[in-house]
């Protein structure tokens, strides 16, 4: 505790208030409520709706440091994790996601006079979410400037969404990685922090939804064969009869389907053996045409990659295996690429993102976005997310 406060502290202590509250009381100096409500008033920059906090501080007064740090902390939270906890809205949810001790953090900015400036670094920085965080001030404004534009309004909640759907995420993501926005169709490639490579992708259709995941690879499979989920080969492939499997080079093996390795083999060329538990894994596919849909949610969950062999050879490349895939993928046997680390992958789902710098806007596939403002609580009228005292 620093020195200024042990007067006051032995005062109180007196009166049976411990020392945590007294410390809470006396960091609660004009300038501190001040640079709280100042923060409060730039939510909608994070498109977020703090009015109900702003009342509660303005009720509060200097008196009152409990409600004080209640209401900071009720906003903290909403920028350094979301208002919404994922794992609600998710079946699946897996993606690394924030950390900190907020009420630890909130102590220290308090005692060290930086509230302010602590408040300010708790949402991300990173280029995504500040170019959404101004597309989503102008989309504001043009809503509100046109009230009847129904455009506008859809484009500045789908903006606050994806700025929520940001904030779950760790602020410190692996420099290099595979991000796939399953909205959107698309994956890029970095490699310490730039984007190498990005092509299209097919995703899982509704009802068969890809989930949010993330997992690593440290080997690519050539020329593997598919073991048949056992959902799908009883639904799908042996309701089929005999001939089917015997046309699709696929047999029964200990009671699983497996498809053989070759070119009508809808695993394709190329296998990137995702380490989940959700046997959800990046591959090559024959169906190419697929790629060349405007709407390309059409797989069973997984995650086919365009030219999927012109990719494996990059990724290899980086990872000092190039020539090992190139050997083994010509040899037509499957055999495994073992890569000098892990590849981490995680997958998306973002409606609205940013592609060469400009915000784009993906189709809400799975209804995602609708269940999400569900949970938000953000009314069909409403353009920013409420957030509430303790949430």
């Amino acid at each position: 505790m620093a020195a200024f406060a042990r007067p006051a502290l032995a005062q109180h202590a007196q009166a049976g208030q411990s020392a945590a509250a007294v410390e809470q009381a006396d960091a609660w100096t004009p300038e501190a409520t001040a640079a709280l409500e100042a923060s409060l008033r730039s939510a909608h920059a994070q498109g977020l709706d703090a009015s109900v906090l702003a009342h509660a501080l303005d009720a509060a007064g200097p008196g009152d440091p409990g409600r004080l740090t209640a209401v900071a902390l009720a906003y903290a939270r909403a920028l350094a994790f979301g208002v919404v906890d994922p794992k609600r809205v998710h079946e699946t949810f897996s993606l690394q996601t924030n950390r900190g001790d907020l009420a630890g953090e909130l102590h220290a900015a308090l005692a060290e006079r930086r509230l302010g400036a602590w408040l300010a670094s708790l949402p991300p920085h990173d280029e995504t979410y500040r170019a959404l965080s101004q597309a989503y001030l102008g989309a504001r404004v043009a809503s509100r400037a046109h009230p009847g534009n129904a455009g506008l309004r859809a484009r500045a909640r789908t903006l606050a969404l994806n700025l929520e759907r940001l904030r779950w995420l760790d602020r410190s993501p692996p420099p290099t990685r595979i991000d796939v926005n399953v909205a959107a169709a698309r994956l890029w490639f970095l490699v310490d922090g730039a984007v190498l490579d990005s092509r299209k992708v097919v995703a899982g259709a509704r009802g068969h939804e890809t989930p949010l995941l993330q997992a690593s690879f440290r080997r690519i499979v050539v020329n593997p064969p598919w073991i048949v989920p056992q959902k799908i080969a009883a639904k799908e492939i042996l309701p089929k009869g005999r001939r089917y499997l015997a046309r699709h080079d696929m047999r029964i093996v200990d009671g699983r389907v497996i498809q053989e390795a070759g070119p009508d083999s809808s695993l394709g060329a190329v296998k990137f053996d995702l380490d989940d538990d959700q046997d959800i894994y990046l591959h090559d596919t024959p169906e190419q045409a697929a790629f060349e849909r405007a709407d390309r949610h059409l797989s069973h969950g997984c995650v086919r990659v365009e030219d999927a062999v012109g990719f494996a050879h990059l990724v290899a490349e980086q990872f000092g295996a190039a020539d090992q895939f190139d050997d083994r993928l010509a040899s037509g046997e499957t055999a495994s690429v073992s890569l000098d680390a892990d590849v981490p992958v995680r997958l998306l789902y973002l409606t609205a993102y940013v592609d060469d710098g400009e915000v784009r806007f993906a189709k809400d596939a799975y209804g995602w976005d609708a269940d999400l403002a569900q949970a938000l609580g953000l009314g069909d009228g409403a353009l920013a997310i409420p957030v509430k005292l303790g949430a």
